[in-house]
């Protein structure tokens, strides 16, 4: 691999090869699904949302797959207030709330949910989230006496592959896709491991000795991106 930065992606990643050729002219990215999304589609959950739709609501989108099972349902934006985890996420919203609808966002959890404790005004609200959501914000919104409405609206699957090639980098967007991934596979000592966000980092750190590189922000380009830069200025042998 002297003249090949060889890149796995372990969850869906629009690619810009111009970016990649420009960026590092050797870089290889594949990207393997190491984790299946499914959508809660049936009758009550639909209900549920067109329910919350019909009131003034604040409301917590934590990924971007919460924002697509709602806007699925959805024909209008309703009147709610929106606190989001993500630029990506966050950009969702905006698509189809409007940029007034979004209160404010963080990088994290735990970040925005100490935002909305601080914001003073909040009082109740509605998470919509996966069946895999973390504590952290929950715990803190109640702890603080915020009211909180949890709806699930989809289902994160391992889809564990055994992978037949080493990697010089490998990139993470989440803990499940971490466990996903180290159920079947060792990554070579050399292999630098990439995190998208703190939580995700410290997964990898529970199951590996190899190096591990954060994001500068939580955006999936992002990570890319950095990956390449250490392409292009590391040896790899």
């Amino acid at each position: 691999m002297a003249d090949r930065f060889s890149i796995l992606s372990t969850g869906s990643l629009v690619i810009n090869e111009s970016l990649v050729s420009a960026a590092h002219p050797a870089a290889r990215v594949d990207v393997i699904l190491f984790i299946k999304i499914v959508l809660n589609e049936d009758k009550d959950t639909r209900g549920e949302i067109l329910a919350d739709a019909r009131q003034a609501l604040t409301v917590i989108f934590t990924s971007t797959n919460a924002v697509r099972a709602v806007t699925n349902v959805l024909q209008h934006p309703p009147d709610w207030k929106i606190f989001c985890v993500g630029s990506e996420t966050k950009k969702r919203v905006t698509s189809f709330f409007g940029e007034s609808a979004v209160m404010d966002y963080a990088g994290n959890a735990e970040e925005l949910s100490e935002k909305i404790i601080r914001a003073g005004q909040v009082k109740e609200a509605v998470f919509f989230c996966g069946d895999q959501r973390r504590d952290i914000l929950p715990d803190q919104l109640r702890a603080a006496g915020i009211s909180l409405k949890e709806l699930a609206l989809y289902q994160t699957l391992l889809t564990p592959v055994r992978l037949t090639k080493t990697y010089d980098a490998v990139l993470f967007f989440s803990p499940t896709a971490v466990t996903s991934f180290f159920s079947l596979n060792t990554p070579s000592s050399k292999t630098i491991l990439f995190a998208l966000g703190e939580t995700t980092a410290n997964a990898i750190r529970n199951l590996s000795d190899n190096e591990v590189l954060l994001s500068p922000k939580p955006d999936k380009t992002a990570l890319l991106q950095i990956a390449i830069d250490y392409g292009s200025t590391h040896t790899i042998s």
